[in-house]
């Protein structure tokens, strides 16, 4: 079962809304993880892993998944709300409603089967579980495997502790966690999204990473992902101003997508399928 909550935050000291929208039950496995320069003005009754300050997200991630070792774990944005879609628009549950709205809110019982569920799917071999976006229209099936996602990790820290020393984590300052997806995913690793547990969070708003990424550094680190990893895999879908109610603070940026099944599909090509990790 997911041991502990890790919720990366800076310059949000008095705006916990991840913390704030979990249940008490959940709250009490919290570890917000701070720069030291900030730690004096943290006082939720939480354990706290202070970093050194200034490292970056990138760095920060490192250092939270080498806090948890082999446990299995989350690594939250400060700014999520997870929700809970009807299983109506789903054929795994042969399309039968599951409540009165399109998608509520979770609420403890929800989070319960959503972290048990997760934890089935690390049984079977899933390294790395994450949630879609809520506003996006819901997909055909309840979850999808080896695709992209961002914001909200659950990790199977025993299979991640195998590779974890020959990750590059911090290849680039943003983009980071694209980069850990291909690092596994080459690997022959898996991941898993969920799309009947969506999650809300918001893009480039005033603090966290915002503090020091501009267009011109969200360029910049992204088009060290895209020569690393190549022009098949991260590839510029448009020019856009950036996402969400806060997109206006980092401005003009190149929209990039990702093709993360090509990245596996190029290790299933030099590798047989020789363990669990590796099967569909």
């Amino acid at each position: 079962m997911i041991e502990k909550i890790y919720i990366p935050t800076f310059r949000r000291v008095d705006i916990q809304i991840t913390y704030d929208n979990l249940p008490n039950e959940y709250k009490e496995k919290v570890i917000m993880v701070v720069q030291e320069q900030e730690k004096k003005d943290y006082n939720y009754d939480v354990e706290y892993l202070v970093v050194d300050d200034n490292i970056g997200i990138a760095k920060t991630r490192e250092l939270i998944c080498r806090h948890a070792g082999e446990t299995r774990f989350s690594m939250v944005d400060d700014d999520v709300v997870f929700y809970r879609r009807n299983q109506k628009y789903y054929s795994d549950f042969d399309n039968v409603s599951n409540m009165d709205k399109s998608k509520r809110i979770a609420t403890k019982s929800d989070l319960d089967e959503m972290f048990t569920l997760f934890d089935k799917w690390m049984d079977e071999g899933i390294l790395h579980v994450g949630n879609r976006r809520n506003g996006l229209p819901p997909g055909k099936t309840a979850y999808s495997d080896t695709v992209f996602f961002n914001a909200i990790h659950h990790v199977n820290g025993e299979l991640l502790s195998e590779i974890i020393d020959e990750i590059d984590w911090t290849r680039c300052e943003v983009g980071e966690d694209a980069n850990l997806m291909f690092e596994y995913l080459s690997r022959g690793y898996r991941n898993r999204r969920s799309d009947e547990f969506p999650a809300y969070w918001d893009s480039f708003q005033d603090g966290g990473c915002s503090v020091f990424r501009d267009s011109k550094l969200h360029n910049q680190e992204h088009k060290k992902l895209q020569d690393y990893w190549g022009n098949d895999v991260v590839f510029v879908r448009k020019e856009m101003i950036g996402q969400g109610s806060s997109g206006h603070n980092i401005g003009m940026i190149k929209e990039f997508s990702y093709r993360p099944k090509r990245i596996r599909k190029k290790f299933l090509q030099v590798q047989p399928e020789i363990d669990k990790r590796v099967k569909k």
